[in-house]
């Protein structure tokens, strides 16, 4: 009579998570094959993940693109139904993406150099972003604004003009300024057209009585 022999199982914990993984994995085989733009989907999901600094898994965010995160890594695979609401989210955003390119080319197109290189302005313009820039003679600024039109204005240095409200702040994103400058350049940059200016002194402003 031929003996039985049943295998060891010297690790139950390990031997059942890797059962389950290879179970996960050929699921999410057969899903892949099964489903419409499935790369998509997947690449959806990772905003759902949660990962600690050193990039090692945590969890899933607590939304719908985690829940559903929850489910394919759970269960390996997504219905028909889940796949078609992330799928609408996939082209909403995309749809959202193209109108505001064609805005910002639209935008690009219609902005324009301001004055004449060498010629004194008065300008009212609005910082959009300050780039801090550390070198081997100190810390210097180039301040990336717009006047009321969106054309851009770029200043770089350390003029107090700028750099400083008049009520002695430092000035930050969002504020406005009106000065009187010189322009040094006329430059573009990605396709953008860019007013550089030098030497900003502030205009006083008139209090009325």
């Amino acid at each position: 009579m031929a003996n039985n022999f049943s295998p060891v199982i010297e690790n139950p914990v390990a031997y059942h998570n890797a059962v389950k993984s290879y179970i996960i994995a050929n699921a999410q085989k057969t899903w892949r094959t099964k489903t419409d733009r499935a790369g998509e989907i997947e690449s959806a999901l990772t905003a759902g993940i949660i990962h600690n600094s050193h990039g090692s898994f945590m969890g899933y965010e607590d939304s719908f693109i985690g829940s559903m995160a929850n489910s394919f890594y759970t269960w390996g695979k997504l219905s028909e139904k889940q796949c078609a609401a992330i799928l609408k989210g996939i082209d909403a955003k995309a749809a959202r993406k193209a109108e505001w390119a064609d805005k910002e080319a639209a935008l690009n197109a219609s902005r324009t150099h301001l004055g004449e290189v060498g010629a004194k302005l008065t300008l009212t313009l609005t910082i959009g972003h300050i780039v801090v820039l550390d070198g081997a003679y100190g810390t210097s600024y180039i301040y990336i604004m717009e006047d009321a039109d969106k054309n851009v204005v770029i200043y770089k240095g350390n003029s107090d003009a700028v750099a400083w409200t008049p009520e002695g702040t430092v000035r930050s994103k969002g504020d406005t300024l009106t000065i009187t400058a010189t322009v040094k350049d006329h430059g573009v940059r990605n396709g953008v057209k860019q007013t550089v200016i030098q030497r900003p002194k502030a205009v006083k402003q008139l209090v009325a009585a």
